[in-house]
């Protein structure tokens, strides 16, 4: 490892701005004051409604930050190695999600027909409360602990031996530190976890899918509604590594770390992925269209052909498919920064009202978006961006102790 590059991205550090930590800050408090206000009053169906939106939305970006992370790891790619950092910091936002986690369960009588209705045999088995309850906070407190080991490991790697320069947290994980064999035996430790951390990843996140989402209907079920919102998540956290390590590149001056092809590979991969999304998509309508059951029908029925919701649904799959697939085929729309971010932007936006459409139809006939919606998902995205700005402040931007950091981009590559 070059201690000078990593005594270069340490000092990078400082240059996050305490005022937009606290401009987020801000931004959450107000947010979430307006959910505390709106649930007190008359009328709160609406405030968790969007709430349970958005904590699906940006949990599974959180989440899945660490997963991208993971497969990178497996793969041994050193094609994206510089963005690895990046995308762990998305993970920052997953102390906040256990406590929303318990927030919904709060206002189960308000979002989860199941909690005050009874489902046919055996579904309100499934859906008994404590077990409910019990697997979802379980579950999601293993991944969160296993992801946090993964995540010590790997920031270990890259500040063991800068003990004597760092304080805090990042001092903490530096400390005690046995030299180049423990690294040695990080990255071993980091081989065992990663596969873990995936594994509990798509078993947690299909329990959410189906006890958060499909089960709103009582009718309606899916073998491949897992996948399909854990995928899902998973492209929304490329979109959203994309457009902030763009402005972090910019803002620490990281252009010696991260050139147009890191961005090209990103591209490519947000543009098969959305292929991937598609196809869950496809070949979860396909089997509800040919067996044309009304238990399952009307679930699809009352999204993609009856009015408020139609024009919604089609617009998911313009955002998350057609627009992605189609603007990222020329190469300059993947290396031209602006361009980039405002493609993975209407990816994000699309994820974001793919969730609408899936959990808002469940609850209501109308389409419930004014300023108490509006403010709720600020609140969310406040504390998101908050946490992850935290992140980088406190730990290195690049991963510097990776065996595959390959250092700063050489001319014509990297």
């Amino acid at each position: 490892m070059d201690d000078k590059i990593r005594d270069d991205i340490l000092a990078k550090r400082s240059l996050i701005p305490s005022w937009s930590i606290y401009l987020f800050l801000i931004i959450a408090v107000v947010g979430f004051g307006t959910f505390a206000y709106k649930i007190s009053g008359s009328n709160p169906e609406n405030a968790w409604e969007i709430f349970l939106i958005n904590f699906l939305f940006w949990t599974g970006i959180a989440q899945a930050g660490i997963i991208f992370s993971c497969i990178l790891r497996i793969t041994n790619a050193r094609w994206a190695r510089p963005l690895l950092r990046i995308s762990e910091g998305l993970s920052a936002f997953l102390p906040i999600s256990f406590v929303l986690l318990l927030i919904v369960f709060a206002g189960k009588d308000y979002i989860l027909p199941y909690a005050t209705e009874h489902y046919h045999h055996p579904k309100d088995v499934w859906l008994n409360m404590t077990f409910v309850i019990a697997r979802n906070v379980i579950g999601f407190i293993i991944l969160l602990i296993l992801s946090a080991f993964y995540l010590y490991y790997s920031l270990r790697q890259d500040l063991g031996g800068a003990g004597n320069k760092l304080g805090g947290f990042a001092g903490w994980i530096a400390s005690g530190w046995s030299g180049e064999d423990e690294r040695k035996a990080i990255w071993k430790k980091l081989g065992q976890f990663a596969p873990a951390v995936i594994i509990f990843y798509a078993l947690v996140f299909s329990f959410f899918a189906w006890d958060l989402i499909m089960s709103l209907d009582p009718h309606w079920f899916s073998t491949l509604f897992g996948p399909y919102y854990f995928m899902g998540s998973f492209i929304a956290a490329i979109g959203t590594t994309i457009i902030l390590s763009i402005m972090l590149r910019r803002r620490l001056g990281l252009e010696e770390y991260l050139d147009d092809h890191h961005y090209h590979d990103m591209g490519k991969i947000l543009q098969g992925f959305s292929l991937f999304w598609v196809y869950l998509f496809f070949s979860q309508l396909l089997p509800i269209w040919y067996a044309n059951m009304p238990e399952e029908t009307g679930f699809v029925i009352k999204r993609i052909q009856e009015e408020p919701f139609q024009p919604l649904a089609w617009a998911v799959l313009t955002a998350c498919f057609i627009f992605p697939f189609l603007a990222l085929m020329p190469r300059t729309n993947k290396i031209v920064k602006p361009i980039v971010v405002f493609i993975a932007g209407v990816s994000l936006i699309g994820f974001w009202l793919d969730k609408f459409v899936l959990v808002a139809p469940s609850l209501s006939n109308t389409i419930n978006i004014g300023i108490t919606q509006i403010l709720i998902t600020l609140g969310f995205l406040g504390a998101f961006v908050m946490m992850f700005l935290l992140f980088i402040r406190a730990f290195p931007s690049i991963p510097v102790g990776d065996p595959f950091f390959g250092g700063k981009v050489k001319s014509g590559g990297h």
